[in-house]
């Protein structure tokens, strides 16, 4: 009995050998998707600017949450409200923004932000970052399209109340590899 692959033929003595090599480009295969899934994460990483951005007295700290992931909540959960409610396809991310008094590590809950997100060669997106409570916690955020992994450029402006001028952090961003 002689098996047949393409147009050699295995007698059942090469079998186990052939099923070796096999497992092994499996193995290797597997390993190269696992390295690639690393050294995304791990440029994202590097490039995503420490936390927190400390500006004027202030620190902030930011994350982008996948739009897709929100929509996952209750119907009556806050979230599917704010900002008009959750923007529908592909490529939405909501900004979120804390702010703290550098000096006192008090939440800052009375100022005035805004965002803007760049991809580059693309149209610059500017939005307020609108104020959200959770429980006795203010944060601010909006909605922005980032269809792509990157780079962006945020621009984050905060101005407290009484303050003429607003401080500014600007970092670029990556999104982990998906």
């Amino acid at each position: 009995m002689n098996t047949s692959h393409g147009n050699a033929v295995l007698r059942p003595s090469h079998r186990p050998a052939f099923a070796s090599v096999a497992m092994n480009w499996a193995r290797i295969s597997a390993l190269l998707v696992v390295l690639g899934l690393m050294v995304g994460m791990a440029r994202a990483a590097a490039v995503n600017p420490g936390q927190p951005i400390r500006m004027d007295g202030m620190e902030l700290f930011f994350g982008f949450v996948p739009a897709e992931i929100l929509r996952g909540h209750p119907k009556d959960h806050e979230e599917q409200s704010m900002h008009g409610g959750i923007p529908r396809g592909k490529g939405t991310h909501h900004l979120i923004v804390s702010v703290f008094d550098a000096r006192t590590s008090a939440r800052v809950t009375n100022a005035a932000v805004t965002g803007s997100v760049t991809e580059v060669g693309m149209t610059t997106q500017n939005l307020k970052l609108e104020v959200m409570s959770f429980g006795n916690a203010v944060s601010y955020g909006n909605y922005f399209s980032m269809p792509n992994q990157g780079p962006y450029e945020v621009v984050v402006n905060v101005r407290r109340a009484g303050e003429g001028k607003a401080a500014t952090a600007r970092f670029q961003y990556w999104h982990p590899r998906r």
